[in-house]
């Protein structure tokens, strides 16, 4: 399976590469990768295509002074765009919760003060499942004791339990989805568990 996974911890990154091994398997650390590759393209062929039968020409053959055509031409290539997205690449998206904030929108000001982690991973799942993914997991190694974000996701059960394993699934945009506190394994040479990505994908593909 193709398998997208965004952590930015070291360890958890390593864990991926082998408790997915077998799969096609692409790692990013930050949720500004983690948006360019989940990013919506075009088939740009099919795209071309429809404004050929619609008897546009191509841009540059437009003359300036055909001012009502050009915006025809520009409407009809935006909806084209829309109507035929390629679907991303990705069967499976598997992201960590809290990771550092996108570079992209902090404020440069000298007395602002950025947040240091954001609880991404909601908006990544609810992206991927949006865009085709047909497996996707929110995987949080944060202290759920000590922090907001993860202390909510008590409320829906979002733990292994000995029995029932990933419990529980939703069903968003006709993708299995889930929000989970992670399940651990030893990854050699590491004082500290890390998260078991293959047991998350087996439970979720079960």
């Amino acid at each position: 399976m193709k398998i997208l996974v965004i952590e930015d911890k070291a360890r958890h990154r390593k864990s991926a590469e082998k408790t997915l091994a077998g799969h096609d398997v692409t790692i990013t650390e930050s949720f500004d990768e983690a948006m360019r590759l989940l990013a919506i393209r075009p088939d740009e062929e099919k795209v071309k295509l429809f404004l050929r039968e619609a008897g546009f020409p191509e841009p540059h053959e437009l003359k300036d002074k055909d001012q009502d055509r050009r915006t025809a031409y520009w409407t009809a290539y935006h909806r084209a765009e829309y109507k035929f997205l390629a679907p991303i690449p990705f069967e499976v998206v598997l992201t960590d919760m809290m990771m550092p904030m996108s570079q992209s929108r902090v404020l440069r000001l000298e007395f602002y003060n950025p947040i240091k982690q954001v609880p991404y991973g909601f908006i990544i799942t609810l992206k991927a499942a949006l865009l085709g993914a047909k497996f996707v997991a929110m995987v949080t190694d944060t202290n759920h004791h000590a922090e907001a974000m993860s202390a909510a996701l008590d409320h829906i059960d979002a733990y292994y339990g000995t029995a029932t394993g990933l419990n529980p699934v939703f069903t968003i945009n006709g993708a299995r989805v889930a929000f989970v506190h992670a399940v651990f394994c030893k990854a050699e040479g590491e004082w500290e568990s890390c998260k078991d990505w293959g047991k998350i994908l087996a439970d979720l593909t079960a």
